[in-house]
Parts: structure tokens; sequence; C-alpha cells
């Protein structure tokens, strides 16, 4: 958007319409685009609101908004582009089994349940709930309010009525609250996304040096 319009209102409209939980909200958004700048408007629809808008998405973000993993690669290989092809395959397999070996040292270390970041994430929405008054409607569902607004969360079906539970699979403070009510562990709230021994799993096969090519084991095949 700031590329194409080189206008920040425009840009900032977007990201807010990107982000949010509501369809409500992601309507009020749009119809402000609209007004502002029309062929932004006609831009966002063209590219597909299922591609960009989080409440729009068909699948899982867990609360990522980027899947930009190429451009991250690019940032690293900026200078080793310039090396020949096989020494920058092997700069590149070289890379990964160090980033392997780290990620999944870090997270063999890590204390919790959850990850480190989640774990993070958990401890400041823990905080909000203090400010929160929790009314049970039965075992599983409670009204929620904080300054005069009021939201409904169901513990055993794990929604919420902002959506924000459901769609990150990832507890807010609301359903927090609640959980707290119930002497619920935050933990089973989260999705295995969120745990540590995924994250153990992720990195758990290690990315093996080749060796020199005359140590190869190559079939009769393709050596022809």
């Amino acid at each position: 958007m700031k590329k194409q319009f080189h206008r920040k209102d425009v840009a900032d409209i977007m990201d807010s319409v990107a982000r949010t939980y509501s369809e409500f909200n992601y309507n009020g958004h749009m119809e402000e685009l609209h007004r502002l700048h029309k062929d932004a408007f006609e831009y966002a629809i063209a590219a597909g609101p299922h591609k960009w808008s989080r409440v729009h998405c068909p699948q899982r973000r867990y609360r990522l908004m980027t899947t930009n993993v190429a451009e991250c690669i690019n940032s690293c290989l900026k200078f080793a582009r310039q090396l020949p092809m096989m020494t920058l395959a092997e700069f590149i397999r070289n890379m990964l089994q160090k980033w392997f070996h780290d990620r999944h040292a870090a997270a063999r270390s890590m204390h919790h349940q959850l990850t480190d970041a989640a774990h993070l994430v958990i401890l400041k929405r823990v905080k909000k709930c203090n400010y929160m008054t929790v009314n049970p409607v039965d075992w599983n569902i409670f009204s929620v309010k904080l300054k005069g607004n009021q939201w409904t969360v169901n513990l055993h079906l794990k929604t919420y009525t902002c959506n924000k539970f459901q769609m990150d699979h990832f507890p807010c403070s609301h359903a927090l609250a609640a959980a707290r009510e119930r002497n619920l562990d935050f933990t089973s709230l989260c999705a295995d996304y969120y745990k540590r021994e995924t994250l153990i799993d992720a990195y758990s096969v290690p990315i093996m040096p080749v060796g020199h090519p005359f140590s190869w084991v190559v079939s009769s095949d393709i050596a022809s």
C-alpha cells in the first residue's frame, strides 16, 4: 500500500483492517478505506482478503501476520549470492545446520511447558486479569467485564466473542481471567504450536554435512 499509493494514512488503515479479529471492525475499516481512497480499496479487494486479512484467512495464523520467509533468507544471503553455485549451496547448508542446532539447543533449555515467547505473552496478559470482573454463566461459560465492556468466554469450546481466542488458538486476557476463576492450567488452553515440545520437534532432525564429493555414494544410473 505504501509503495502503490505513497500515503501513510492509507497504509495505516490497511494495517488495521488486516489485523482485526472482528468481521464488524473489518467492515468498518474497509468503509473508511473506501471513503479515503477508492483505488486503494479496490486494490485491496483485488488482492484477495483471504490472503491478507486475519479474519478471512482460511488457515491458522497463530498470531503471525507475515509469511515472508523468502525475504528473510535473501537478507542472510546478501553477500553469499556472489559466490559460485556450489559454494553458495554449501554456505546455505552450513547456515541451516547452525540454525537448527542453535534453535534445538535453545528449545531444550526452556523451563516452561510453553515456549519462552508464549510464556512471556501469558504473563503480560495475566496482569490485565486483575482489572476484570468475571461472572460464571455455567461451568464453562463466563461473562467478563472491563470498563463497561462485556465479553463471553467459553472455556470448553475455547471461544471468545471477539474471535481472538479461537483464531489465535491462544488465550486472550479475558479467557485467562475466566480460566483463573476455575483454577485451570493456562497451558491447557494453548495449541500445541506454542508448546516447548513442539519447538523441540521442529528442530529435532539435524542438517548433516555432505562431505567431500569423493566420498559420495552415487548410484550407477545417476553417475551415467
